[in-house]
C-alpha cells in the first residue's frame, strides 16, 4: 500500500463544505480538523503510487483548497 499525509489550507467559511467532500473522496481514509498553520490533515491510501498521485492532486483540485503540503509514508 501507498500512504501519505495531506495538509490542507481551505478558504475561510468552507470548512464544513470540504470535511464533507473529503468524506467522499476516493482514497481518503480519514480526515481531521485541525488548528495551526493548515486547516485539515489528511490521511490518503492507494494501491499504486500512480493513484496516490492522482489521489493528491484530486485534493488539490477541490475548489476551497487554498494551499497543501504532502508527505509520503515511508515504510
Amino acid at each position: 500500500m501507498n500512504k501519505a499525509f495531506v495538509l490542507l489550507n481551505v478558504k475561510s467559511g468552507y470548512e464544513d463544505s470540504v470535511k464533507e467532500e473529503l468524506e467522499k473522496t476516493k482514497g481518503v481514509i480519514e480526515s481531521h480538523a485541525i488548528y495551526g498553520k493548515y486547516d485539515f490533515m489528511v490521511s490518503i491510501e492507494s494501491s499504486s503510487q500512480d493513484e496516490l498521485k492522482s489521489d493528491i492532486f484530486a485534493l488539490r483540485k477541490m475548489l476551497s483548497v487554498t494551499t497543501y503540503l504532502s508527505k509520503k509514508i515511508i515504510e
